[in-house]
């Protein structure tokens, strides 16, 4: 299937400047900070972010009514906050990232379910890690390629030159090869991370301009991605779900589960790889963006 229209999102020259200069002024300082102040720093920035960005405040609001709706007012707009404020900490600990190494990412992260990978490459088989947008994924990439994954991950570009340079540096840094999807060459390279027993990370939980299916996310059709799902099905891959959540202490428990045996139709096994992804929100629903347009569009109605 083809994605509904959407019109591509306007280049924006000016904002683009601005946020790289702002990027540049804080990777110089924040990659020298200790690792809880660079969280703190993170955090007082999505606080600020809560305060200012009125729009996205608005649509993180009514995206966790949709997912929430039995939980009170108040309590939905606490959630809300934290998620600005995690997501601030995000930004704080990747900046961190760009001036460490990987001894420093060990330190940082508890990492279990590494045997799901050695039984996969012992069948000789691909491995597919399934994740989305939770906890730090960036530190998660990182976390999984220093144990050894060697694993590439597929990512849409930015418009902004200086932070696409900047957040691909990051991950090669820890040996992770970013596809941008639509690139020349990328779908060769995905093959390539395919065949003979590689690793590819698919993030299937934003509404993008790819092909998809409308699969049930917090019970409402969404467009989703239906491309891991092909892939997987085609190469044979072991689905690994795979995610990271923040502790208290500012640590970070990575955590690969069980495989999931797909269904050989790509819309359900779709379903089936949102269901993980879902149930992983719920568990930590503060540790999502929930300022993203999930359910931007909608089914066109039969007939």
């Amino acid at each position: 299937m083809t994605p509904p229209a959407d019109p591509a999102a306007p280049r924006r020259p000016l904002r683009a400047a601005l946020l790289d200069d702002l990027q540049r002024f804080l990777s110089a300082r924040v990659e020298r900070l200790p690792w809880h102040d660079a969280q703190r720093l993170g955090a007082a920035l999505g606080g600020l972010a809560w305060s200012l960005a009125g729009r996205d405040r608005r649509r993180a609001l009514d995206h966790l009514a949709i997912a929430f709706p039995e939980l009170p007012e108040a309590e939905r707009g606490a959630l809300a906050r934290r998620s600005f404020a995690h997501f601030g900490t995000m930004l704080g600990e990747s900046l961190w990232l760009a001036g460490h190494d990987a001894a420093d990412v060990r330190r940082v992260v508890e990492l279990d379910g590494w045997s799901e990978v050695a039984a996969a490459r012992a069948e000789g088989r691909p491995v597919m890690i399934l994740t989305g947008h939770c906890g730090n994924w960036e530190l998660l990439a990182a976390a999984l390629n220093v144990r050894g994954l060697a694993m590439s991950v597929v990512a849409r570009g930015l418009h902004e030159p200086g932070l696409q340079e900047t957040l691909l540096a990051l991950r090669a840094r820890f040996g992770t090869r970013t596809i941008v999807r639509g690139a020349p060459g990328a779908a060769r390279e995905l093959l390539r991370a395919m065949r003979g027993g590689g690793a590819l990370g698919m993030l299937i939980d934003q509404d993008t301009d790819v092909e998809g299916v409308w699969v049930k996310f917090f019970g409402r059709p969404a467009w989703t991605p239906v491309g891991a799902a092909e892939l997987a099905l085609r190469f044979r891959a072991v689905v690994l779900p795979t995610f990271i959540e923040r502790r208290p202490d500012g640590s970070h428990s990575a955590r690969i589960e069980p495989r999931v045996e797909l269904a050989t139709d790509p819309v359900v096994a779709t379903q089936q790889m949102t269901d993980r992804i879902e149930r992983q929100i719920r568990r930590v629903p503060e540790q999502w963006v929930w300022m993203h347009r999930r359910w931007r569009r909608s089914p066109q109605p039969a007939g």
